[in-house]
């Protein structure tokens, strides 16, 4: 009986199954999970800085004066950059999620570095705009006003990711696809940006002409995410 074995044929497939790689969803990358409980921690140790600063945060929202009177505050801006930090990594995985940026490498990078792939676009377009930064009058370390012009992003940063992540857990809630809640994040963050430059641009009108206003604008804010979209689209 044994030797009716040594002249069979094998008949299986000797590549992996595409379906097996295709049917892996985000929340089966290990990389992905790591990344969501290292959050999670975070948010739980800066959940006291987090709600002792959203009320001055919120203020900036209706009054341009409220970026002023926070970064007047040492403590208040001290705690809005640390917590700027940690809602920026909780973006990044609402935005890997979602596919926000997706260009062509970040698919070509495979399901485990994808995350990767896309906090270094952000943190390149962070990178960028404070160089672009270094380079302009408000490079300033002790002057109030270029701090303030500086860190107005992240004011409305913050408030934009937590309005991402409340939008993904109640749309997520009702079971809405990801192209609606992708969209759904792509209307709030033109929103947001959109007050950012208005208030931004109020701040510098507040010293500057109108047309020093325009060409700041767009040399500090307008082209380091116009390079990220850019980019996003190869």
């Amino acid at each position: 009986m044994p030797e009716l074995f040594y002249s069979s044929t094998l008949e299986m497939s000797l590549t992996p199954l595409s379906g097996v790689s295709a049917g892996l969803s985000w929340g089966d990358v290990l990389s992905n999970r790591i990344a969501i409980i290292a959050v999670l921690i975070l948010l739980v140790l800066e959940i006291q800085d987090i709600i002792r600063v959203f009320p001055a945060l919120l203020r900036c929202v209706p009054l341009w004066k409220g970026n002023l009177e926070l970064e007047h505050s040492v403590s208040q801006a001290r705690t809005r950059n640390t917590v700027s930090l940690v809602m920026g990594l909780l973006f990044c995985i609402v935005a890997d999620r979602y596919s926000l940026c997706n260009p062509s490498f970040r698919a070509v990078a495979g399901p485990g570095w994808q995350l990767a792939v896309t906090a270094g676009l952000f943190a390149g377009t962070a990178l960028l705009r404070r160089l672009f930064y270094l380079v302009s009058p408000f490079r300033s370390k002790t002057s109030e006003f270029a701090c303030t012009v500086r860190h107005t992003f992240y004011n409305y940063f913050i408030l934009f990711a937590a309005l991402a992540l409340l939008v993904c857990v109640a749309l997520g809630a009702v079971r809405a696809s990801d192209g609606t809640v992708r969209i759904t994040l792509y209307v709030a963050a033109g929103l947001v940006y959109f007050l950012h430059l208005l208030r931004t641009g109020q701040i510098l009108r507040s010293r500057y002409g109108l047309f020093a206003t325009f060409l700041y604008l767009c040399a500090l804010e307008i082209l380091p995410i116009g390079i990220l979209i850019l980019t996003c689209t190869r």
